[in-house]
């Protein structure tokens, strides 16, 4: 059984230290944030839950996010979650490459407060 979640990203990145920036702009956004280190620790969590967003690393060892893009986009049949990648090097042709396999947008590491505010944005969240 898959659980659809509203207003939660998963951060994939081998670099922990990645993670936990990416986790702690988010979370100040409203985003309740999942963590995976590896694009196969990713596709485990896509198992169980389904985030609305995905913000993946696109060059890690193994599975990398090219890989889990193109798997959410064709196996798993996802086209409305919106993934997000992030590198620390990207040509102009990388970057067309990298948005052709299923990413809707790509950002330049180091990532900033403002760059996932804008890919992001603020979470939907209900005042009582």
């Amino acid at each position: 059984m898959k659980i659809q979640t509203d207003d939660l990203v998963l951060v994939v990145d081998d670099v922990e230290e990645n993670r936990m920036l990416a986790k702690v702009f988010l979370h100040k956004l409203g985003w309740q944030v999942l963590e995976a280190a590896s694009g196969q620790a990713a596709l485990d969590v896509l198992k169980r839950v389904r985030p609305t967003h995905l913000l993946l690393d696109i060059k890690m060892p193994g599975f990398d996010g090219i890989a889990v893009a193109r798997y959410v986009r064709e196996f798993l049949g996802d086209q409305q979650m919106k993934i997000v990648g992030y590198t620390a090097h990207a040509l102009k042709d990388e970057v067309e490459r990298i948005l052709n396999s299923g990413f809707d947008s790509v950002l330049i590491k180091p990532v900033t407060y403002s760059d996932l505010s804008e890919k992001f944005g603020p979470a939907n969240v209900t005042v009582l």
